[in-house]
């Protein structure tokens, strides 16, 4: 049975922090940690290791007490040793808890999945080509809304069927790689929402519109529609590939948890929805660093986590559902294979 966020179940991708805590004293002394709700791998290596990369070791050191690497639980303890974490298995600690103590029996064939909320993010666009134009309605307001009757131009070539359903969306501006500012990715595309089709009179359509996420108005380009997507199951990516934030929903300079992005990998990279993404930015030296040994070559900062939900060949769309500090486009983004 798959689980959803608002289970019991503790994952990498639950959207809690938590205050800043000493971690030297918990390291020289070998201290005992019992894992509390809302307490995830990620959070655990970040608070007492510094360093949130060192969550798919805890996994790895303790294959048979973690089963999923996205799934801990209350109860469970872990000893902060000499700069690593150590899972101390239930036996262990038998003699000192009480049976309330005790975590209960875990699932171990059960597929992680989240709900996400997503009202019409968009995509970029490449060589896709529209399906039509909304035209008319049956009023004369400028601005259309749900349950509104439009009537719609179908391109050459495009069909359309009744109960069919479109996304209507806008052009943006061009995106251009923020590496390379010579590289075009394409157009963003706004989705506005979505029509589902009534009647069809030859190279005519009427529809009503069911989904309204923006300002609609005359003039909106129909593409094929993939109504969002709010259960998402989580799963390892299998590409070694690295790539760049490229834009943002809303045009936002200052990316945080909940916001959407849009990446430079897709498809043809073999990411897939469910791929979950590290976002790091290049590590700051401190004034220190630069006066004793000038400039070093440092691996980036983690600032954040992203989770994939819509793929297209050349791009995809994530959603931000981890932030421990601000990230911007041309951020890199790497996928999480372990």
């Amino acid at each position: 049975m798959t689980r959803t966020i608002t289970c019991r179940l503790f994952t990498l991708i639950l959207l809690l922090t938590f205050s800043v805590v000493a971690t030297s004293a918990f390291a020289q002394r070998g201290e005992i940690y019992t894992i509390k709700k809302g307490d995830t791998l990620w959070d655990l290596s970040q608070r007492f290791i510094e360093d949130p990369f060192y969550w798919p070791n805890i996994w790895a050191d303790n294959p048979e007490l973690i089963t999923n690497p996205h799934l801990i639980f209350p109860g469970q303890q872990i000893r902060i040793l000499d700069g690593r974490l150590e899972i101390i298995p239930a036996y262990a600690q038998a003699d000192t808890r009480t049976t309330a103590e005790v975590p209960t029996a875990k699932p171990t064939d059960e597929a992680f999945s989240m709900i996400v909320a997503t009202r019409g993010n968009g995509f970029i666009l490449t060589d896709e080509q529209s399906q039509g134009r909304l035209v008319d309605a049956t009023d004369n307001r400028v601005l259309l809304t749900e349950a509104d009757m439009i009537f719609v131009a179908m391109d050459a070539g495009s069909v359309a069927r009744v109960g069919d359903s479109f996304g209507l969306y806008q052009r943006g501006n061009a995106v251009v790689h923020p590496k390379n500012k010579k590289q075009r990715l394409g157009t963003m595309m706004y989705n506005l929402g979505s029509v589902t089709v009534d009647e069809v009179r030859g190279n005519t359509v009427v529809g009503r519109i069911d989904r309204a996420f923006r300002e609609i108005t005359r003039g909106a380009e129909l593409f094929y529609y993939d109504p969002p997507r709010r259960d998402i199951a989580l799963q390892r990516g299998t590409t070694l590939d690295t790539g760049y934030i490229v834009a943002t929903h809303e045009e936002k300079g200052t990316i945080s948890t909940g916001d959407i992005i849009f990446v430079d990998l897709g498809r043809n990279n073999d990411l897939a929805v469910g791929n979950l993404l590290y976002i790091s930015r290049p590590r700051q030296l401190t004034d220190e660093a630069l006066k004793n040994a000038g400039n070093l070559d440092l691996p980036e900062e983690v600032v954040g986590a992203a989770i994939v939900t819509e793929t297209r060949d050349a791009t995809s769309t994530a959603l931000v559902i981890k932030s421990v500090d601000s990230a911007a486009i041309g951020n890199s983004i790497t996928v999480v294979t372990d």
